[in-house]
């Protein structure tokens, strides 16, 4: 076979291979999964289904990638979808913690309005994790397969041909922030294969979500993979809380316990004359049952006996 057909058969192995592979990064998946069959879109709600604050995973597995950590990712995600609203326990609630201190010491102007009881629960905890990441899965060079069979001048371009393959499989835990309990784990999946030459033609542009959040998503194929990912995950998280009852977290806990303020009797009935079913002292344990009748609530107390008591008389138990 003459030099000229080989050259000719090189560079039509090499447009096929640049064809068969996308150009740009895309937010979704492009291998399937058994949650993303498809890249999604962003999700819009018409009112937030829930307050939630995110948690760092004990490992932080973005250093070893040199990324910044995911939380600005979900909470992009978050204010772009209107599902989500966040609460920061990060840094916002250290300064919400500075002010309040200035407020305490009578520094804050008056009126300033900054004091107990202002601060919104979270209904959820949001722990964002990676399965697994894979910065080059199947990676190959190319450039000596072809660049052998290629003409003077053209092996220098194969040889900084690759191909490169970046994968991420992000999981988001939600944990009930009163119970405890783990709830759903939303999983999201992406891969990406990116035809790059050497000098830096042919990567991806940066946009999207791994634009604005920055620290390193944007200008490295894995921080878009893992971007693609959470988006994924993101819209599974969505989709279980879209699926639930609105406000779920608050109505399915149990009311907060509460201690008793003054020494007091636990009533049959809303009244005070009602039958006397047992005493409390300063700083006993009663459970509302929810069941109010004016300043009357009826309780529990931990020996699961009933009665109702004054609400003048207890208050939220102290953490």
């Amino acid at each position: 076979m003459s030099k000229q057909l080989l050259a000719k058969a090189a560079l039509a192995a090499t447009l096929a291979l640049a064809a068969a592979a996308p150009a740009h990064a895309q937010f979704g998946m492009d291998k399937k999964a058994p949650k993303n069959a498809a890249t999604p879109e962003l999700p819009r709600c018409a009112a937030p289904i829930g307050t939630v604050a995110i948690q760092e995973p004990q490992r932080a597995w973005w250093t070893e990638l040199g990324l910044n950590s995911p939380e600005s990712l979900i909470k992009l995600m978050a204010a772009r979808s209107n599902c989500l609203r966040v609460v920061d326990r990060n840094g916002g609630l250290a300064m919400r913690n500075t002010e309040a201190g200035l407020g305490n010491a009578g520094d804050l102007q008056r009126g300033s309005n900054v004091g107990g009881g202002q601060v919104r629960a979270a209904d959820y905890f949001i722990i964002p994790d990676i399965v697994n990441s894979n910065q080059n899965s199947g990676g190959r060079a190319i450039g000596a397969a072809l660049g052998a069979f290629a003409p003077r001048g053209f092996g220098s371009v194969l040889g900084g041909l690759s191909t490169k393959s970046s994968e991420a499989q992000a999981i988001l835990t939600l944990v009930n922030a009163r119970t405890t309990e783990q709830e759903y784990v939303a999983e999201g999946v992406a891969k990406k294969t990116d035809i790059s030459f050497g000098g830096g033609g042919g990567g991806y542009g940066a946009g999207g979500f791994a634009a604005l959040a920055g620290g390193g998503y944007a200008n490295t194929d894995i921080g878009k993979v893992i971007t693609a990912a959470y988006f994924n995950a993101f819209v599974d998280l969505v989709g279980h809380l879209q699926a639930a009852a609105p406000g779920q977290a608050a109505a399915a806990a149990p009311i907060q316990s509460y201690s008793v303020t003054q020494a007091m009797v636990m009533r049959g009935a809303p009244s005070p004359t009602g039958k006397q079913v047992r005493d409390f002292k300063i700083g006993d344990f009663v459970y509302p049952t929810g069941q109010k009748n004016g300043v009357w609530w009826e309780v529990d107390d931990e020996n699961g006996n009933r009665g109702w008591v004054s609400s003048a008389m207890i208050s939220p138990r102290k953490q």
